[in-house]
């Protein structure tokens, strides 16, 4: 059963290759709720991204989840991580983020986006400043009876202190 991208997310822009389901043989049998699961990530990332409910974030999550965000750290438990989504919502009021691919296998999706918007509000002991931030995002989610029980989030952190003027590696020019 394959799911369009657009169809699920309306407003979650798709650009870049298509989207779509990857199976293997070990997942073969299971094409149903691999569909279910990559349907799940991206009416999440519709719901809390597009359209800013950053109040809902908790609901997608299991009691125990876990974030994993890098440098940033990993923060666990549903309250918490939707506490850290509104954070985001509300920091970049017009954060749009931009589909380029999905991936789905068994129990884990993958996206990968192009996040824009204004950094209006304080994130991650950043001051918002009023500047245009964009990165890059690789989301990899694993779920558990609908939920999302894990999340590795690859962002680009840099582009964010470069576009706040916050820190410029010596490496941009």
């Amino acid at each position: 059963m394959a799911l369009s991208a657009a169809a699920i997310c309306g407003g979650l822009a798709l650009s870049g290759s298509p989207a779509s389901a990857h199976t293997n043989s070990k997942h073969a049998a299971q094409p149903a709720s691999v569909a279910a699961n990559k349907k799940v990530i991206l009416t999440f990332l519709k719901d809390i991204l597009v359209e800013h409910h950053g109040d809902h974030a908790a609901s997608y999550f299991t009691p125990n989840a876990q974030f994993h965000a890098g440098t940033v750290g990993t923060v666990t438990g549903n309250a918490n991580i939707g506490g850290l989504l509104t954070a985001v919502v509300t920091a970049i009021p017009n954060l749009h983020p931009a589909l380029q691919d999905v991936v789905a296998q068994g129990n884990e999706v993958m996206v990968r986006l192009v996040v824009s918007g204004t950094m209006s509000g304080n994130l991650l002991g950043i001051q918002g400043n009023g500047s245009p931030v964009q990165w890059d995002a690789i989301d990899l989610y694993r779920l558990q009876g609908g939920k999302i029980s894990q999340e590795w989030a690859a962002e680009d952190l840099t582009a964010i202190l470069h576009d706040t003027a916050t820190y410029t590696a010596p490496w941009i020019h």
